[in-house]
């Protein structure tokens, strides 16, 4: 697997790396425009609208600010022990895991897109698959 975010990198690029990995057999996990897209999933129903990655931090803090919590999102970018415990946790209003959730979410929004150019499939991510391929080794609940 590779992981990657869209970022500022050109669409031609972006699309390039897609396409020269999965060529090569290996299976990517991108973000467009952030890997935090993939996060706030857990919390929201996102419908692929596009999003600005600079307001991602922003987002994420207000959802943490009722746990106490902070995302370091212009710095370290490092998700805490708390934050990662409450990624995991169950949404107490849906009754469903936070991480089943976003699976649901993320693919819901790719299946939208018709994948010709991932660069232009803004906001999407496919973390979701990597997170679903792990769950096959971990024997986490995976259902939804």
């Amino acid at each position: 697997w590779v992981v990657f975010d869209k970022d500022e990198f050109t669409d031609e690029n972006f699309n390039e790396a897609i396409n020269l990995a999965r060529n090569s057999g290996i299976k990517v996990a991108y973000s467009n425009q952030a890997f935090e897209y993939w996060l706030l999933l857990h919390f929201e129903a996102l419908n692929g609208e596009r999003m600005e990655r600079k307001l991602y931090g922003a987002r994420i803090n207000l959802i943490l600010r009722k746990f106490n919590l902070e995302y370091p999102f212009d710095s370290t970018k490092l998700i805490s022990r708390s934050f990662f415990e409450i990624l995991m946790s169950n949404d107490p209003f849906l009754g469903k895991s936070r991480v089943g959730l976003a699976i649901e979410r993320a693919g819901k929004i790719y299946d939208r897109f018709d994948h010709r150019s991932p660069a232009k499939e803004e906001s999407s991510t496919t973390v979701h698959l990597l997170v679903q391929e792990l769950q096959t080794y971990l024997n986490l609940n995976s259902t939804v």
